[in-house]
């Protein structure tokens, strides 16, 4: 994922070297300096890139620049060159000149920018629109800030479901009211992108016209027959020799894969993908014909009238590819009305791309089904789900009492059950989550090294790939790509040209594909693997069927859910990186439950009241509730989501527990999130100062009979603690008391000199820092709950006040100091000395006779 503290340090330094206040007086040198890493425009350009780029088209675009080059150029209306600079000729007759002009103008955008003014950006046409967005990207208030670091108007438009045609202004600003609050501008910018990255398809319109170019019975037999055709010489509309055959060779050079929509003049007919290169076809002497396969047929072919650009079904053209500034009209005007789909639901649609020796050798195709391993249903109906929280003050065993259950019902060793759930277990846990050319290595290797597409594809471990990635993906058409990747360099049968690390697959002239090259090293975790499975369960294994986070503030739905991680498509070395979405904690969880369904599996959140709850369940906050579940007897759950990243159908299954703790003192319960109080069950687990043992409950009252034995007394721990959780219930509230598990510690050490060390490190270093945490450092409440107030011997008092406050403050402020000494603050001091008083311990529980 994207450095982001990296991007704002970034940004930092750019504002610290180039504030606001030095615009107005930097020079031209400053501004533009061929060879220079410290310019202002190599800092807009270069060092800022990741933060919305500007790069490509002419220098001029900075109004004006130094020049690296010293071939001699001549002025005109429009440019102007000296020996070192260029400038528009409009802006002034020397460099000096237009660069005061271009200077001022930098002022004004970053101006506009800190005030928050989009539409007075809008309005400034001085600059060009990427170069002033760019400058008023990087001034604006970061805190409230008003634009995202993206300087083309298409992201935009697909991002909020509008059309290029709007103002940069309007887009900008639709898109930031839909920015989280909680979510840094740089980080929602990237989403933005993504979202872009997503949709940025390249697609061709491809029309078989009316008669007499094509006759009714022509076009159906086309269409009846998967066949694209068009005629090799077909010119591009506009003048020039270019334009010559230009339709017709873009026809015939498009690779297999691209996408293209079919239209009958007007009428739009379906969406097809290339499975085949073209070839001559029998409509005559010159025309060509590919075949497709379909992606999405019409849903209704009336006439499309929304405009007559060249991609549009009424566009004066043939074969024309829908330009990237164009995606969003063409989604809103045509995907979505005459198709039902969109940019995103296409390019899954479409899949990886392909080659047509992978398909059948380049006959007509029809989509492959995306295999999907069979629905496992539990064997008797499941036992309603448990959400719980456990909360209690601190030190009073939540963790521990969490660690007990999920080793109880969570947990088993591998020898209580079969040796089929032992392997469906494991192929959920450690195949599922494979990369897809580990699992089809793994598969290949499971088949005895050789094998064909189709065999690899129905291999149980591809289909639980399949099924932990979602079902919107062309599985024969994923392999086929994957293993041509990681083919060889030398082999003689693939000539895919892009080559991904690591290289360990090679295919035999009969499609028969087999490891090559040091795959024995590359793929040496995955053999252990498989061959652990052909072995079979270990007696020392032990089957986990939980998973345990903690939450936090910056923890978020990505983690827990799903969301976009980053992945090398290169060499580690290139550095190529690529974002795919990943299954979070939780949705990984519900994935290994649905293929054990007899078996009970628990979410475990330690700290559940630290995180935004809302953030982190999103859509799935509705699903945990008992009557939501999917019961896993094999019918429709009674409620699913679609998940904002992958667009999967999701449901949480009915023997997914969720348990959680809280720690009161952090926050109240009463403050919890009111969504999931009425999702969860509350178990109270408070101070146990109980006198004698519960012989139904194990681990009861720990500090019965504990005590510590002093040459001055014997300090009853028990009583101690109880006497302390009495004061602070009158004082604080009861969520505040001090747990039992900060004194238990002393049972494990002998009676005498070494516990009661213990003892007085516990308080010195434990309780008394927790005390000043509850009461804020308020020290009359404290000494109150230590009984300091109450020892007439001070030598043995915690927290000691001073007495001669009078005193103090004349000698703080002298003697007319005019202070009332009833509203000044007392003094206090922490008395090192008591730690090691036996008695000051037992004066907190017994009166001092």
């Amino acid at each position: 994922m994207n450095d982001f503290k990296q991007q704002y340090a970034r940004w930092d330094d750019f504002l610290k070297i180039w504030p606001s206040s030095r615009l107005s007086t930097m020079t031209l040198d400053e501004y533009s300096q061929a060879g220079s890493k410290d310019s202002f425009t190599y800092w807009i350009e270069s060092h800022l890139d990741e933060m919305g780029s500007i790069w490509g088209g002419s220098s001029f675009k900075f109004g004006v620049f130094s020049r690296k080059d010293t071939e001699d150029k001549t002025s005109d209306t429009k440019l102007s060159y000296s020996d070192t600079h260029g400038w528009y000729s409009s802006l002034g007759e020397t460099a000096q000149e237009a660069f005061e002009k271009v200077r001022s103008y930098v002022v004004q955008v970053a101006d506009l920018a800190a005030r928050g003014d989009v539409r007075g950006i809008e309005a400034f046409d001085h600059l060009g629109e990427a170069f002033k967005w760019k400058i008023a990207f990087h001034y604006q208030d970061r805190h409230a800030p008003v634009i995202v670091d993206i300087f083309k108007r298409a992201p935009l438009a697909v991002f909020v479901g509008s059309t290029a045609s709007q103002s940069m202004a309007t887009l900008q600003t639709a898109t930031l009211s839909k920015r989280p609050a909680d979510l840094g501008i740089l980080e929602f910018g990237w989403q933005v992108w993504e979202a872009w990255s997503q949709k940025n398809l390249a697609i061709w319109k491809l029309s078989h016209g009316n008669p007499p170019n094509f006759t009714d019975a022509e076009r159906q037999q086309y269409l009846d027959g998967h066949l694209a055709v068009m005629h090799r010489d077909t010119n591009a509309p506009g003048p020039g020799a270019q334009q010559k055959g230009k339709q017709g060779k873009d026809f015939s050079e498009e690779p297999v894969g691209a996408l293209f929509y079919l239209c009958h003049g007007n009428s739009p007919q379906l969406i097809g993908q290339f499975t085949s290169e073209a070839m001559p076809c029998t409509k005559g002497d010159g025309w060509l014909q590919r075949s497709y396969r379909v992606l999405k047929p019409a849903q209704r072919s009336d006439r499309y009238t929304a405009n007559s650009k060249g991609w549009s079904p009424q566009g004066n053209s043939t074969f024309w590819q829908v330009g990237a500034h164009d995606l969003p009209e063409f989604e809103t005007t045509l995907l979505k009305p005459y198709f039902a789909t969109d940019l995103a639901e296409l390019a899954a649609l479409a899949g990886e791309p392909i080659e047509a020796a992978s398909l059948s050798n380049g006959k007509t195709q029809t989509p492959t089904p995306v295999h999907t391993s069979a629905t496992i249903t539990a064997s008797k109906p499941v036992a309603p789900c448990v959400n719980r929280i456990y909360y209690g003050p601190p030190g009073t065993g939540k963790t521990y009492t969490l660690t007990r259950l999920l080793k109880r019902d969570y947990e088993q060793q591998a020898k209580s059950i079969s040796t089929e759930e032992w392997r469906n277990q494991l192929i959920a846990e450690k195949i599922a989550v494979l990369k897809w050319w580990e699992g089809a290595a793994a598969a290949l290797y499971d088949l005895g090294g050789k094998a064909k597409v189709a065999d690899i594809a129905e291999h149980r471990f591809i289909q639980a790939i399949t099924a932990a990635n979602g079902s919107n993906r062309n599985v024969r058409q994923t392999l086929w790509r994957t293993l041509q990747n990681h083919t060889v360099d030398e082999s003689s049968t693939v000539k895919m040209k892009k080559r991904l690390s690591p290289a360990v697959f090679d295919k035999s002239a009969e499609s028969v594909w087999q490891f090559a090259g040091d795959w024995q090293e590359a793929c040496a975790d995955l053999i252990a693997l498989v061959d652990h499975l052909k072995q079979g369960q270990q007696d020392t294994d032990a089957v986990q069927r939980y998973s345990f986070v903690t939450f936090h503030q910056s923890y978020g739905y990505e983690e827990f859910v799903e969301g976009l991680r980053p992945v090398l498509t290169g060499d580690a070395e290139s550095g190529e990186v690529a974002y795919e979405i990943r299954p979070g904690v939780f949705k990984e969880l519900c994935r290994k439950a649905r293929q054990a369904p007899d078996q009970r599996f628990a979410m475990v959140i330690d700290e559940i009241n630290r995180g935004n709850i809302s953030k982190i369940f999103g859509e799935l906050i509705t699903l945990i509730e008992a009557d939501k579940r999917d019961s896993l007897d094999g019918s429709a759950p009674s409620t699913e989501v679609t998940l904002a990243y992958s667009g999967e159908k999701f449901s949480v299954p009915a023997n997914v527990d969720i348990i959680g703790t809280m720690n009161t003192a952090d926050r109240s319960l009463a403050l919890l999130d009111t969504a999931l109080r009425r999702r969860f069950e509350f178990v109270p687990l408070m101070p146990d100062t109980r006198a004698e043992k519960d012989p139904a409950v194990q681990d009861s009252a720990p500090l019965a009979g504990l005590v510590v034995t002093t040459d001055t007394g014997v300090i009853d721990i028990r009583l101690l603690l109880q006497r302390m959780n009495e004061r602070i219930e009158a004082l604080y509230d009861r969520d505040h008391g001090i747990g039992h598990a900060y004194l238990t510690a002393l049972a494990v050490l002998d009676d005498g000199p070494l516990r009661f060390e213990l003892l007085a490190a516990t308080f010195r270093n434990r309780i008394v820092p927790l005390l000043e945490e509850y009461f804020f450092e308020d020290w009359r409440k404290i000494r109150l709950v230590l009984a300091d107030n109450q020892k007439s011997d001070t030598a043995i008092q915690f927290i000691h006040e001073s007495v001669d406050h009078e005193q103090d403050l004349s000698a703080l402020f002298g003697n007319d100091h005019g202070l009332d000494s009833y509203a000044t603050k007392r003094r206090y001091l922490v008395q090192e000395s008591a730690f090691s008083q036996p008695q000051a311990y037992i004066q907190i529980y017994q009166a001092p006779a």
